[in-house]
């Protein structure tokens, strides 16, 4: 079996759920953890950041990863990102809470072995992700298997089971080398795009009371890409910062965000100590001209200290080149 066929199987099991269903949820969760700048690594955060250290931990090194319910993974990743799952799939809010919940704590042990958080998804984890080839791959998985299982029940001669199972190989082969990811190079302002476009949508999709948590997990959804070596704020950036200080005026008495600003490991760390304290003093100026109160703000630079990815990829320093909110 696949490394998470079996997630599919005992959710599918689990919530009563068909195997393209199951699939659909596990390939849009996949896609969306491997679209997110910081990939699983900034995934597991909004849970540490939103008072689920623990859980993570057991998750990561645990023998037994710690089940967690829809209410805490809601609070977590918050309501949008959980509807735009359930809709993918065709299922209702609720039940695609349930499910989510009930499969994460395995997946995460699953993509993390040993504790280890991967920089990327690995490719077999990819191949389960990013459209309805997966959902039909799965259901030939899951047919092989059934299929290979009622031979055993009859009693029929195990070369048939021998032969079952390796047109199901053969089948999933097929597939994974077709579905495969391209080798294209890595696109910044793709990804900036798609970043803006993720949290602009969280930002758009907050209720009114919405809590401090809800606002920092939707403002760390963006990218702010500062050209090398510079803190002048990029002009695509302004418009979205301007909403930001909408929201971040509308949130909680007694809110305080801190600012953070990061570094990848180009040039000496003494430079990029101050250069990430410059930025994440940019994004405060600016957000205090658009009328933020400035005691509602401060700033942390840590330079290349808390890289999130390798830096040897074009992709691993765009990661770690980030500015990032949380609650002080």
């Amino acid at each position: 079996m696949g490394t998470l066929d079996a997630i599919l199987t005992e959710a599918g099991t689990q919530f009563g759920l068909s195997t393209s269903k199951v699939s659909s949820l596990l390939s849009s969760l996949l896609s969306l953890i491997n679209d997110t700048p910081g990939g699983l690594g900034s995934f597991l955060d909004r849970f540490r950041k939103a008072g689920f250290g623990d859980s993570v931990s057991s998750w990561l090194t645990g023998s037994q990863p710690n089940p967690i319910s829809g209410t805490t993974l809601e609070s977590a990743v918050g309501r949008d990102w959980i509807d735009k799952i359930a809709s993918k799939a065709g299922l209702s809010y609720s039940t695609a809470l349930s499910t989510l919940a009930f499969m994460i704590p395995s997946l995460v042990h699953r993509l993390a072995p040993g504790g280890v958080v991967p920089s990327h998804l690995p490719s077999d984890a990819l191949a389960y992700a990013g459209s309805a080839t997966s959902a039909v791959a799965a259901g030939a998985r899951g047919a092989a298997y059934a299929a290979e299982g009622a031979v055993k029940r009859v009693g029929l001669p195990s070369w048939l089971a021998l032969i079952l199972g390796l047109g199901a190989l053969f089948l999933i082969g097929f597939w994974i080398w077709g579905s495969r990811p391209s080798s294209t190079a890595f696109n910044v302002d793709e990804q900036v795009r798609m970043a803006t476009q993720k949290a602009s949508a969280a930002l758009a999709a907050l209720s009114p009371g919405f809590s401090a948590k809800d606002l920092v997990t939707a403002l760390n959804l963006n990218v702010i890409n500062f050209s090398s070596n510079s803190a002048q704020i990029p002009v695509d950036s302004t418009d979205y910062l301007s909403r930001v200080a909408t929201a971040i005026k509308a949130a909680p008495a007694g809110t305080v965000l801190l600012i953070s600003g990061h570094t990848d490991n180009t040039g000496d760390s003494a430079s990029n100590l101050a250069l990430s304290q410059q930025r994440a003093d940019a994004v405060r100026n600016y957000l205090i001209q658009q009328g933020v109160p400035s005691n509602m703000l401060a700033t942390k630079g840590y330079g290349d200290a808390r890289p999130l990815a390798p830096n040897d990829t074009e992709e691993g320093k765009f990661r770690n080149r980030r500015i990032e909110f949380s609650l002080q």
